[in-house]
């Protein structure tokens, strides 16, 4: 077994680590019949680890297909690609827990019929975690352990949208201002006029769109698909164009920016590289600066990085649950329990509560499938978020049911972790939020 090596970057360190664990006698078969019993909430043992670890597929590793595995893979991702690590940083901030039952028989529709949170949880989740008034009042860790870290999937759009506004406080950024007036690069490209403003709400007209394109996640070959093989995360089909950076000049215009909300993770590649590129730091580096290191995170984070060192800015994100909770709680009246100074100012707040453009919201295709996951409708979506309600609340998922709900006006905080079936957690949350005082 080599170990393996790890280099500096400023303040974050880049992991590369390689899956080949097994031993030239080991086959999967040998495992199978424990690899059915695996019990992650307990950890997992050498010979799972192993077993695991071969059958690593870059081509299905996040398919679902295997749950087994995906759900190893989503609380192991520095083993199978390049990380960096974001360091803590100061004394933790405690959370103290008070139970409250009631929480967990909260009833809500779900795609299986109404249930309660209790069973919902049980049934589903990885991990779910409820913080009012900057108290934990439900968590449960059915199928993972409190210290693991777990992916957090396109959750992690939100942090590069945040950052973007932070640098938009200071007087850095002006959203206003099309894209080349801060990435030069792109101003012979077709990305040239798209202001800021469009490509942080996901409406820049580009291609490598997600739920647009039936063939975005099923054709390797399909501008999204490509995007994935740059970054080192699906396989590379012939003639892939690395580094993602470069890749990013390719894409070609197929509306004019500013008409529809069109989900696509390129939207957020940009966003993180225009954060790059105005201060002249990594992107780790900047979560680590700006966030993580300004909350009294209980954990260093990780990011998933491509082989040529392209962020993982759009899902690759992996941290502890009661950390992604506490990020959450950055934009409620509950940050002075997490950090000694206001690090979302109220301003930024307000944008993203009141700034939406509903319209495109209205026109985008994801807004019945929100809508139906939340048991109302939304007002709009905007700056990374995936929705922002009538009274304020907002929430951002991720890809197999990963969730933040944030109600600045209630003080709760509602995070989830899981591995398939995760998106009805939206109506627990919302449920929730509209139960308390």
């Amino acid at each position: 077994m080599q170990i393996a090596p790890m280099r500096s970057i400023g303040t974050v360190a880049l992991v590369l680590a390689m899956p080949g664990l097994i031993p030239a006698s080991s086959t999967a078969g040998e495992w199978r019949d424990q690899e059915l019993r695996l019990h992650p909430e307990k950890g997992y043992t050498l010979q799972q680890t192993l077993a695991l670890h071969q059958r690593f597929d870059l081509a299905t590793w996040n398919s679902g297909n295997d749950i087994d595995f995906s759900r190893f893979a989503y609380l192991n991702t520095s083993p199978f690609f390049p990380h960096a690590w974001i360091p803590r940083a100061g004394q933790v901030a405690k959370l103290e827990s008070t139970s409250d039952p009631q929480i967990g028989e909260t009833k809500a529709k779900t795609a299986e019929g109404e249930m309660t949170l209790d069973e919902w949880t049980a049934g589903h989740l990885d991990g779910v975690i409820v913080v009012h008034n900057g108290k934990i009042i439900y968590e449960r860790y059915p199928r993972m352990r409190p210290t693991d870290r777990h992916i957090w999937w396109s959750v992690s759009k939100s942090v590069a949208g945040t950052i973007v506004g932070l640098l938009e406080e200071q007087g850095q950024i002006d959203v206003s201002k099309p894209i080349q007036t801060y990435l030069p690069k792109l101003a012979n490209s077709e990305w040239s006029g798209t202001p800021v403003i469009d490509i942080l709400d996901h409406a820049s007209g580009m291609t490598g769109l997600e739920a647009d394109d039936p063939d975005a996640y099923t054709d390797p070959q399909s501008p999204y698909g490509l995007f994935e093989a740059s970054l080192g995360i699906q396989p590379k089909p012939p003639k892939t164009l690395t580094p993602t950076y470069d890749y990013i000049t390719t894409l070609k215009r197929h509306k004019p920016s500013g008409k529809r909300f069109e989900y696509t993770s390129v939207n957020t590649f940009v966003t993180a590289w225009l954060a790059e590129t105005v201060t002249g730091r990594s992107y780790p580096e900047l979560v680590g600066e700006m966030i993580w290191q300004r909350m009294g995170a209980e954990a260093d984070a990780l990011l998933a990085m491509s082989p040529e060192g392209a962020p993982g800015a759009h899902g690759l994100l992996n941290t502890t649950l009661r950390d992604l909770a506490r990020y959450g709680m950055l934009f409620t009246k509950s940050w002075t329990i997490v950090a000694k100074e206001k690090v979302i100012p109220d301003s930024l707040i307000q944008k993203i509560q009141q700034d939406g453009r509903a319209y495109l919201y209205e026109a985008g295709m994801l807004k019945p499938k929100l809508d139906d996951y939340l048991g109302e409708a939304a007002a709009f979506q905007t700056r990374q978020w995936d929705f922002v309600m009538k009274d304020g609340d907002f929430g951002k998922s991720g890809f197999h049911g990963q969730t933040l709900y944030v109600s600045p006006s209630k003080n709760l905080v509602v995070a989830s972790f899981a591995t398939g079936k995760g998106y009805d957690t939206w109506s627990f949350a919302r449920t929730i939020a509209k139960s308390l005082k």
